[in-house]
Formats: structure tokens, sequence, C-alpha cells
């Protein structure tokens, strides 16, 4: 069962309204008595149902339930647009997986070149709802799209290990489990040798995940799977 989010208002009382509240009348059929496992920004709570109308549930909170991270340190993706359904998949499962911090990036073999406002905010409802199913505390930070090189000028400095995708390293990702870092994904068909010059004259370390050749997608779960447990 999935752990919505509420309103969570003063003498106990919580509130969830428009699709959760249809969605738990409706498919899930709870009713005025049953419980529910709510939570606000980071902490979880058990709630009972008191009333239920249209698009409005109000609820008893009852206790409230410590929420935990996938693992102890902060890991931020960078990932060169890919294919949208592509980006839709990755943004479910790298928010499972423990992922901080989302950076679009759009590279010069990028082969999507634009997201818009409404896509945008498709791939924030996705992250939200990964973060009901999978009940971790934090909720990732997914950033506006960025040019690859605004982005090495703008966002890369503050990364605290500064790793690049590169299946010809000699260094392994798994030298940086369990430290805050960033991890840099090229695009189908990787980053240019321009690129890469670039990236790595940006103080980035390049690090392999394997000898055999990842899709972008593939490559990103993988890298935020080993840097987050």
């Amino acid at each position: 069962m999935p752990r919505f989010f509420a309103d969570i208002l003063s003498h106990g009382q919580a509130v969830i309204t428009g699709k959760d509240a249809s969605h738990i009348l409706g498919p899930l059929r709870k009713k005025i008595g049953d419980e529910l496992s709510i939570r606000d920004h980071e902490t979880g709570y058990r709630a009972r149902i008191t009333a239920a109308g249209p698009g409005r549930i109000t609820l008893q909170v009852l206790s409230s339930q410590e929420l935990s991270d996938r693992g102890c340190c902060r890991v931020h993706l960078g990932i060169s647009l890919i294919d949208l359904k592509d980006m839709d998949d990755l943004m479910r499962c790298v928010t499972e997986l423990g992922v901080s911090e989302i950076h679009p990036v759009i590279s010069g073999r990028s082969n999507v070149r634009d997201i818009g406002g409404k896509r945008m905010q498709r791939f924030r409802q996705i992250i939200l709802e990964a973060i009901k199913q999978c009940e971790r505390r934090s909720i990732p930070v997914l950033h506006e799209p960025l040019m690859l090189g605004e982005f090495l000028e703008r966002v890369a400095p503050a990364w605290p290990n500064r790793l690049v995708a590169s299946p010809l390293s000699h260094v392994s990702l798994r030298d940086y489990r369990r430290e805050d870092a960033g991890i840099l994904i090229g695009p189908e068909g990787g980053f240019s040798e321009p690129e890469l010059e670039r990236i790595v004259s940006c103080a980035f370390t390049p690090v392999h995940m394997g000898r055999t050749v990842l899709r972008s997608y593939t490559a990103a779960l993988t890298a935020v799977a080993l840097l987050a447990m």
C-alpha cells in the first residue's frame, strides 16, 4: 500500500485531496474507519479515515513513523537527455534507488534537445509516485535542463566527487561507494571527444561500471545503485 502525501493540520488532523483522495476511495475501496499510511515532507504517520467526500479525505493521526533513506550518502545524477519514455522510467527507478538530485543535460549527441514544462511536471509527478511506493524519507530534486557547458560551469563545481561514466577508464565506480558523489552519464553514443576532454578538464574522474558497454539508461541506474548502497 503506498504512503500518501497529506496536509498535516493541528489537533492531530490530516487531509488528503485531489486525485489521491479519489484513488483511495475508488480503486483502493477505503472507507471511514480504515487506516492509511500517510506522510508530509519527511515524516510518516499512521492515520484513520474519519470523513470522506468527493476529492477530500479527513484523517485522525494515530502515531508518527520514522522514514529512512536508502543510504547515508548523497548521489547527484547528471543524465544526458535520452528517449522521453526512457526518461520517464529513469525518474521512477533512480528515485527508488536513492538519488538525491537529477540534472538533465543537453549534449552534442543528445537525441532529445528540449523538454517542455508539461514533461518536467510529468517527471516530478513520477518522482512523487515513486516516493509513495518506496517510502523513502527525502524527495529528490529535479533541476531544469542545462546545456553541457552551462552545467559544467554552474553545477559541477558544487559536486563533492565529480565522476563521468567511461568504459575505457581504469578506475572503478565501486571505489566511490558510500561517498557523496556526482556521476555524469553521456547520451547514447557517448560524449564526443572534445566534450569528454572538457569534462575531464573540469576535474571529473572517468570511471567504469564493468567492461561491457551499457545503454545510458542502464548506466544511470547502475551508477545510482552502486553509489547509494
